[in-house]
């Protein structure tokens, strides 16, 4: 699979608002065709996870100035994969 690329605030919210909603989905699927007694609490704690990541964006969105910096810090942010990889040779790296 290749590296993750730039993303948006948009997308990360909308990946996000999907992901709760599918848990969401199929916990109570799961439920109603008596599956499972309740749902999952780690499946439920993972959903409020990404809730409160759909909240924060919001929250980020709405204060110009903490957009204006989130956004300038997402551009001068080197993507995902080569912020690992150079995690990755420190922690190999001898002291």
């Amino acid at each position: 699979m290749k590296p993750p690329g730039k993303t948006s605030l948009n997308r990360m919210q909308l990946a996000a608002l999907r992901e709760m909603e599918r848990i969401e989905i199929s916990q109570d699927g799961r439920v109603r065709e008596g599956m499972l007694a309740r749902p999952m609490p780690d499946q439920v704690s993972l959903r409020d996870d990404f809730a409160g990541i759909v909240r924060l964006i919001d929250m980020i969105q709405a204060d110009s100035v903490m957009l204006e910096r989130v956004l300038k810090q997402m551009r001068s942010a080197p993507p995902a994969a080569a912020a690992e990889a150079s995690d990755d040779a420190e922690e190999g790296a001898p002291e």
